[in-house]
C-alpha cells in the first residue's frame, strides 16, 4: 500500500497506549500529547474518557503550582482542547466530577500567582463547557443558588468577572433565555450595588462599577446595529427608584472614608446608563429591533424617568460639591494655595452634561399639558441652583483643563440649540447670561489672552479654542431670538463690549483659523496669503487678470524681473520665455506683502548675484531679439489662451508654421551660432554684473 511507505507516521503515543499498565502521567509526559489531543487521536480519547483518568486530570488542576506546573498545565490544556467526548463525559455522564471541579470557587480569593493561574484556567474550561453544552451547564449552575454567591466571592479576579459576564451574555442564545432573570432573582445587582458602600475599599468600588457598566453595555438600546441582549430585569431594577436612591445616598455620604471613590464610580454608572439608552425617537414606545434569523422581536426602550426624578431632587447636593469638593489636600488649605479641579468635580460636570442630554429625550418629555415633564423639572432645578453659572466659572478658572472645557461647551451647546419656545429652555439659557455673565467673561478672557501673548515666549490660553466655539453659539442664539433673549439680558451684560469683541478679535481669530497652512502670513509666520477681498478688488481693476498663482510662481517672477532691471540691453531668452508663463501673476505678492518677506528675499538674492562674475545668459543676446522690460506688462494683457504655455515666446502668433516645428527650427539655428566658451562669456558679461 502507498500509505505504508510514509505520510502517515505512527505516533509514539500510540505505542504507549498499547501497553497494558500505562499511566496517565506517562501519557502526559509525551511531547506530542497536546497535538494529539487537539487532533483528537481516537486511542488517546478512549484512554482519557476513563473515569479515573478524568478525575486525575481534575486533581492535577488543583495541584497547579507556579514552580512545578508542567503536568498540571498539560492537564488543563487537555481539558480546554474542546474534545466533545470529554466534555460530554464531564458535564453529562460524571456530574460529580464537575462538582469537584466547581468546588474551586469554595477556595478563598488570593492575590498569589498560583491562584491567578488556577482562576484563569478554571474560567477558560468552564467557558468552553458553557459554549459546547450551554443548557446542561446552566442547569448545573442554577441547581444551587449558592453557586452565584461562590462566583461573586471571587469577583475581584478579572477571570471570574469574565465568567460572570459570559453567563449574562448567554441570554442572546434562544436555549439560554431566562439566565439574566435568574441572576437578578438571586441578588446579582443588589450584591454589586452593596459593593459601592463608601465604607468598603476602593477596589470593591471599581470591581462593582466595571461589572455593572459591562452589563449596561451588553443591554444597550441606542445602537440598533450593535449586539445587545435588550431590556432585561437587571437594567430595569438598576434604573428603579429604590436602587437609584440607594446609589445616590452612597455617592453623597461625605462622612465615610471612601465616599469620593463611591461618588466617582456611581457617576460613571449613571453616565453609562444614559449614553447606552439614549434615543430621540418621536414615538413614546420607541423600540429596538433584535433579529434572530428571519424573526424580528421588538422590545420597549428602558424608561429613565425614575432615575431622572431621583437625581433632580439632589441637584443642589451635587452643585454644592462643585463649590466645596470633598477631596482637598490639607497642605493647600494651610498654605492658601489654589485648589485643583480634581477628578471628583470633573465627573460631576460630566454628570450634569449627561443629565441635560437625558432631559431632552423625547420619551421623557411626554406628559399631560398642565404638568411639567421630568426634563423641565430638571432644567428648572439647574436654574434655581445656578448650575450652569457654576460650571462656566470653573471653565474660566481652569484655563488649561481641556477635559473640563469640552464638557462645559457640550452643556452650553445643548442649551443654546434648544427650543426657546419652551419656558424651561428659555430660563436655562437666560441664567447663563443673567447669573453667569457669560459674554462679559468671554471678553475678559480675550483680554487676558492678549496680555499673555504679548509676554516673552507667551502663548494663547488653553480655553481659547473652545471659547471661539462658545462665541459662535452665542451669536447664533442672539440672531435666532433677538427679542426673546437679547431684550431679557441687555441689562445684565455689556452688549457694546460684546459687539466690539465680535467684530474685532473674534472675526480676526476666525479669519486666521480659516486659512490653510503654508507659505506666508501677515505675522511673519509661514502660511498662505489668501485674501478674497483683495482678489475681488484686483479683478475689478483689471478684468484680464486671472486668479492668483501660488507663491512659488510669484517668487520666480520676481527673480525674472531682476534680470530685466539689471541690464536692459542684455534681455535674454530665459526672461522672455518666462513672461508668458507668468503673465497671470498679480503684483501684490511682491509689492503689497505686509510682512515684506518676498522683498527681503529678493534683496538677499540680488546680493548673491553681485558676487557672481559670469553672466550665463550673455551668449544668447545675439541670437534672440531683445525685449524691453515693459514687454512684461504687455504680455500680461495678451488675450490668447495659448499664453499659458511656458514656451509661448518661441511660437509666433502670425506664423502658419506648426508651433513645434517653429520652435525646433529657431532653436537649432540659434545654437549653431553659439559660442559659450568661458572667455567669450567673460567678454560679454555686463559691467553691472
Amino acid at each position: 500500500m502507498f500509505w505504508r511507505f510514509g505520510f502517515n507516521n505512527p505516533s509514539a503515543i500510540d505505542g504507549l497506549l498499547e501497553q497494558e499498565d500505562v499511566t496517565l502521567e506517562e501519557i502526559l509526559c509525551d511531547q506530542d500529547i497536546i497535538q494529539e489531543a487537539k487532533s483528537q487521536n481516537p486511542k488517546l480519547i478512549e484512554f482519557l474518557l476513563k473515569k479515573e483518568n478524568i478525575a486525575q486530570l481534575i486533581a492535577l488542576f488543583f495541584s497547579l503550582d507556579i514552580d512545578k506546573q508542567r503536568l498540571p498545565l498539560i492537564a488543563c490544556e487537555i481539558l480546554a482542547c474542546e474534545i466533545p467526548q470529554l466534555i460530554d463525559a464531564i458535564v453529562i455522564e460524571h456530574v460529580e466530577i464537575l462538582e469537584d471541579f466547581w468546588n474551586f470557587l469554595k477556595l478563598p480569593f488570593s492575590p498569589d500567582a498560583s491562584y491567578s493561574f488556577q482562576s484563569s484556567y478554571f474560567c477558560k474550561i468552564i467557558t468552553i463547557f458553557l459554549t459546547k453544552r450551554a443548557l446542561e451547564m446552566l442547569d448545573f449552575i442554577k441547581s444551587k443558588p449558592a453557586n452565584l454567591d461562590m462566583i461573586l466571592s471571587h469577583l475581584q479576579s478579572s477571570a471570574i468577572m469574565d465568567l460572570l459576564l459570559t453567563l449574562v451574555r448567554l441570554e442572546e442564545l434562544p436555549e439560554a433565555k431566562g439566565t439574566v432573570q435568574w441572576l437578578n432573582d438571586n441578588g446579582l445587582l443588589l450584591n454589586l450595588i452593596n459593593r459601592l458602600d463608601p465604607d468598603l475599599e476602593t477596589e470593591e468600588h471599581c470591581t462593582a462599577q466595571q461589572c455593572i457598566c459591562e452589563i449596561i453595555r451588553m443591554s444597550q438600546t441606542s445602537l440598533l446595529e450593535s449586539p445587545s441582549i435588550g431590556v432585561n430585569d437587571i437594567i430595569l431594577q438598576l434604573t428603579s427608584k429604590e436602587v437609584m436612591e440607594k446609589l445616590v445616598n452612597y455617592m453623597l455620604d461625605s462622612s465615610k472614608p471612601n465616599s469620593t471613590s463611591t461618588l466617582i464610580n456611581g457617576v460613571t454608572i449613571i453616565i453609562d446608563i444614559i449614553r447606552h439608552n439614549n434615543s430621540d425617537m418621536d414615538n413614546e414606545t420607541a423600540a429596538v429591533v433584535m433579529g434572530y434569523g428571519n424573526q424580528t422581536v421588538r422590545q420597549p426602550m428602558i424608561s429613565l424617568v425614575d432615575m431622572l426624578r431621583v437625581l433632580t431632587l439632589h441637584i443642589q447636593d451635587f452643585n454644592h460639591l462643585l463649590l466645596n469638593p470633598k477631596t482637598v489636600p490639607q497642605l493647600m488649605v494651610r498654605e492658601s494655595l489654589p485648589i485643583p479641579l480634581g477628578f471628583e468635580r470633573l465627573k460631576i460636570c460630566e454628570l450634569f452634561a449627561e443629565l441635560l442630554h437625558c432631559s431632552n429625550m423625547s420619551s421623557l418629555n411626554i406628559t399631560k399639558e398642565d404638568e411639567p415633564t421630568p426634563g423641565d423639572l430638571l432644567k428648572l432645578e439647574f436654574v434655581k441652583h445656578k448650575v450652569l453659572p457654576t460650571c462656566t466659572d470653573l471653565f474660566f478658572y481652569f484655563p488649561w483643563n481641556n477635559f473640563l472645557h469640552y464638557v462645559v461647551y457640550d452643556m452650553l451647546h445643548q442649551v443654546f440649540n434648544g427650543q426657546m419656545n419652551k419656558e424651561s429652555n428659555r430660563q436655562l439659557a437666560l441664567s447663563i447670561f443673567t447669573q453667569g455673565h457669560l459674554t462679559d467673561k468671554i471678553v475678559q478672557a480675550q483680554e487676558k489672552n492678549d496680555i499673555e501673548c504679548q509676554k516673552p515666549k507667551g502663548m494663547r490660553l488653553g480655553y481659547m479654542g473652545h471659547l471661539t466655539f462658545i462665541s459662535d453659539e452665542v451669536i447664533k442664539l442672539f440672531e435666532g431670538y433677538p427679542e426673546g433673549i437679547i431684550s431679557a439680558v441687555k441689562d445684565s451684560i455689556d452688549l457694546d463690549k460684546w459687539h466690539v469683541y465680535c467684530v474685532g478679535q473674534l472675526k480676526e481669530t476666525k479669519e486666521r483659523d480659516s486659512l490653510p497652512l503654508g507659505e506666508i502670513r501677515q505675522n511673519g509666520m509661514h502660511a498662505i496669503i489668501n485674501d478674497d477681498d483683495d482678489d475681488d478688488e484686483e479683478e475689478e481693476e483689471d478684468d484680464d487678470e486671472e486668479e492668483d498663482e501660488d507663491h512659488t510662481e510669484a517668487t520666480l517672477r520676481s527673480q525674472m524681473s531682476r534680470f530685466d532691471t539689471s541690464d536692459q540691453s542684455h534681455d535674454t531668452w530665459i526672461t522672455r520665455g518666462n513672461e508668458d508663463y507668468l503673465f497671470t501673476e498679480t503684483d501684490y505678492a511682491v509689492n503689497e506683502n505686509p510682512a515684506g518677506l518676498v522683498v527681503s528675499h529678493q534683496a538677499d538674492e540680488e546680493k548673491e548675484d553681485e558676487e557672481t562674475t559670469v553672466d550665463w545668459t550673455g551668449g544668447f543676446s545675439d541670437s534672440f531679439t531683445a525685449q524691453p522690460a515693459a514687454g512684461l506688462q504687455a504680455s500680461q494683457k495678451h488675450d490668447s489662451p495659448e499664453d499659458d504655455d511656458p514656451f509661448g515666446d518661441f511660437n509666433s502668433s502670425n506664423s502658419t508654421t506648426e508651433p513645434d516645428q517653429t520652435w525646433q527650427d529657431g532653436f537649432s539655428t540659434n545654437f549653431a551660432d553659439m559660442d559659450v566658451k568661458e572667455k567669450n562669456l567673460k567678454k560679454e558679461t555686463p559691467a553691472s554684473a
